[in-house]
């Protein structure tokens, strides 16, 4: 009787190791699954959203996009533009449009011009995607609206006793490639087109369709 006392003492014991084994192994897979988890990432196309600085460069060929085309030692500087991405528009700050009046008037005039214009926001409808390559970025599919200026006529290029005009220039814009936020280097690229250019309803015959290319970073 001792003897079998003692050998169902020890299939106890050796069944309770086990299920002190099997409890830990569960823990350690659990706590393993747990970490495993929180290394994944959680995507979403909200993370397009923020507020970026960055440059502008413009270049009078439309076959050109002066980001891509040009030796980086050749590339230059660019206007330094701000932006603030929300609600699914990509909003820009004081848009430099020096390059568009230049175009519309004598550089004189332009000047003049230039120096007595307030700032112009402009803002770009989007919708957003994920690209193909395993969610490394954003693809923004911009939908530009029309970009109006509106100014009036300084007193230097008045014409003597004429009441100061204001004057409403109509910019058609438009983007043929998609935007890109890459999460990699928080970084937002995207170029648009001034295509064509209304002055007070008639069209300017002589203006060159003109490339705006954008490379700004999420601060």
């Amino acid at each position: 009787m001792k003897t079998l006392t003692e050998i169902k003492k020890a299939r106890c014991f050796n069944r309770f190791v086990f299920l002190v084994a099997a409890l830990g192994l569960i823990t350690t897979f659990t706590a393993c699954s747990n970490d495993d988890d929180s290394d994944i990432p959680v995507y979403s196309l909200k993370d397009v959203d923020g507020s970026y600085s960055g440059t502008m460069l413009t270049a009078s060929d439309p076959s050109v996009n002066p980001q891509t085309n040009s030796p980086k030692e050749e590339q230059p500087e660019g206007a330094t533009v701000t932006a603030e991405v929300k609600d699914n528009q990509v909003m820009i700050k004081k848009l430099p449009v020096d390059d568009l009046i230049k175009s519309i008037v004598d550089e004189g005039t332009a000047e003049i011009i230039i120096e007595n214009l307030g700032d112009i926001n402009y803002n770009i409808p989007f919708t957003a995607a994920f690209s193909d390559d395993s969610k490394g970025s954003i693809l923004l599919q911009l939908k530009p609206e029309p970009l109006e200026i509106k100014y009036t006529l300084p007193s230097q290029v008045q014409i003597d006793g004429e009441e100061a005009p204001q004057i409403t220039v109509k910019v058609t814009i438009e983007a043929e490639e998609k935007g890109q936020y890459t999460y990699k280097d928080k970084k937002l690229t995207f170029v648009i087109k001034a295509t064509k250019v209304e002055v007070e309803g008639q069209p300017l015959k002589t203006f060159p369709i003109t490339t705006f290319s954008f490379d700004m970073v999420k601060k």
